[in-house]
């Protein structure tokens, strides 16, 4: 069986904390409709913690892309060091003007 741990609800902010009661009344809801009984203490749990697992994932995927977001762009390398299949567009009046005879 697939053991989940406990998530602490102290990682959690206030807004994600709402979000978890939220998660957890509904997965309550549809288990009570889908077996027409309230849970037990160990259902409830079982709930609780797929509800924080399932909160903390959104989360993680946020702070995923914030950190992509955040990424320093790639550094354009100088024309001289490009290969020559990297080259795109080539300016002749630059080459021209670099490489006159003085």
């Amino acid at each position: 069986m697939n053991e989940k741990k406990m998530i602490s609800i102290d990682q959690f902010t206030a807004d994600e904390r709402v979000a978890v009661d939220e998660a957890f009344n509904a997965l309550m809801q549809k288990f009570v409709q889908r077996t027409g009984k309230q849970p037990d203490a160990k259902k409830e749990k079982e709930l609780t913690t797929e509800a924080r697992h399932t909160v903390m994932a959104i989360k993680l995927e946020k702070e995923k892309e914030k950190a992509l977001a955040a990424k320093k762009p790639v550094r354009k390398k100088k024309p001289a060091s490009l290969a020559a299949s990297e080259v795109s567009d080539f300016s002749w009046t630059a080459s021209v003007n670099r490489y006159k005879k003085r």
